[in-house]
């Protein structure tokens, strides 16, 4: 049996990463594995349980019910817990003890760990028998000056938890090291392995042919939630350089709000750009459908972000071939390299409004930087459950 931690794709109607990626996971355990068990954590009941009937719909379609009226979700903590709390007001779903049920050739696949009450759960299970596999996104909260001290000894804590797996599956080079470094420096020992296993890319279906920006309208699309050090504030500067400079184009912005006293103030400069006449929109919650469309109509897509683990909207912007401006650092650095992407130092806006510029400008360099995105070599779920599989199969 898998058991498999589904939590972050059944609590609210997210489209971010972890989400979306533990949908894709789902889906594939669920297409190559005869006997898979979905698991929910209930922080309220202190164990993991069978999925409810909202958590299976939120899983199989978060868009299911949704209605025009509803205003996007927001991923930070409070919504996440009332979302576990309303689930105690709903008939109680089956606890699933896993200390009793596992065995020896059963595996735990946990699809991200988030720092709430299950690390004590999981750190007591880790002796228990059966293989446990974590996925390890990132370590930012540890590196995030927003974040605040308590909850930076919670992550710390997920440290030691993973280095109590069998396996680690780190999303990028990047973040395998970091997670080496991290164990070293807070001095924890470590019997995990850790494998490098890069995202693919999250769509289903084939994929679309080759086609050229529209023609009429320059669009920079950034997908991204909002949050500090996904680094709107630089590229709010940087456009309003070239705005300033009398360039003509639309920026938009896809992705949830975040802790609201990080979100709040991208915002409120976002509101303040859109009032002043700016060319300059956002949607906090799309379908899959309606993100394929936002990349169709993108002249190029931005990515400045200060710091990620992998970095999916760079690899979805390659799979509709338009190319991305970013950083040449870290985890973001390493899907850079290969073609389609126009590099820059994204902590300047002098930097990023030339990068910008460039490629609002100079149509035949954009237009062979697309190329070069639609051509490069991309993952498939295939491709990862061919990586996956003898991972989950060792003993």
């Amino acid at each position: 049996m898998i058991y498999v931690d589904v939590t972050s794709a059944c609590l609210l109607p997210l489209q971010s990463g972890i989400p979306r990626t533990t949908r894709g996971i789902h889906q594939l355990l669920v297409d190559h594995v005869t006997e898979i068990s979905p698991l929910f954590w209930q922080p309220f009941r202190n164990t993991y349980t069978e999925l409810s009937p909202r958590a299976r719909q939120l899983l199989d379609n978060p868009f299911a019910n949704r209605r025009p009226s509803d205003q996007p979700p927001r991923d930070s903590t409070v919504p996440l817990l009332w979302a576990s709390f309303s689930d105690l007001l709903r008939p109680w779903s089956k606890a699933v003890p896993l200390p009793r049920l596992m065995h020896a050739e059963d595996v735990l696949l946990l699809t991200s760990v988030f720092p709430d009450n299950r690390l004590e759960y999981l750190q007591k299970l880790a002796k228990s028998p059966g293989r446990k596999i974590a996925i390890f996104h990132d370590a930012i909260p540890l590196r995030d000056p927003n974040v605040a001290d308590w909850e930076k000894k919670r992550h710390i804590k997920t440290l030691h938890l993973l280095s109590q797996m069998n396996t680690v599956l780190a999303v990028s080079a990047a973040a395998g090291k970091e997670l080496r470094e991290l164990w070293v420096e807070h001095a924890i020992p470590f019997h995990a392995s850790i494998a490098i296993l890069p995202w693919p890319v999250p769509f289903h279906g084939p994929r679309p042919d080759f086609s050229e920006p529209p023609a009429d309208k320059k669009r920079v699309l950034y997908v991204s939630r909002l949050k500090q050090l996904k680094n709107h504030a630089t590229l709010f500067a940087a456009c309003e350089i070239l705005w300033n400079q009398g360039l003509a184009f639309e920026l938009e912005l896809i992705g949830c709000e975040d802790e609201a006293r990080e979100s709040r103030a991208i915002a409120d400069r976002l509101n303040q750009l859109r009032e002043s006449g700016r060319s300059i929109f956002w949607c906090g919650h799309v379908t899959e459908e309606e993100l394929h469309e936002a990349y169709r109509q993108a002249t190029f897509t931005v990515f400045p972000s200060l710091a990620e683990g992998f970095g999916l909207p760079i690899i979805e912007s390659f799979w509709h071939g338009r190319p991305v401006i970013c950083s040449n650092q870290g985890a973001v650095g390493e899907l850079s390299q290969q073609g389609g992407c126009l590099t820059t130092d994204v902590t300047s806006a002098q930097n990023l409004a030339e990068a910008l510029k460039l490629l609002l400008q100079d149509s035949a360099r954009c237009h062979a930087l697309s190329q070069e995105a639609y051509n490069r070599p991309l993952r498939s779920w295939s491709d990862y459950w061919s990586d996956l599989k003898p991972l989950l199969e060792t003993r």
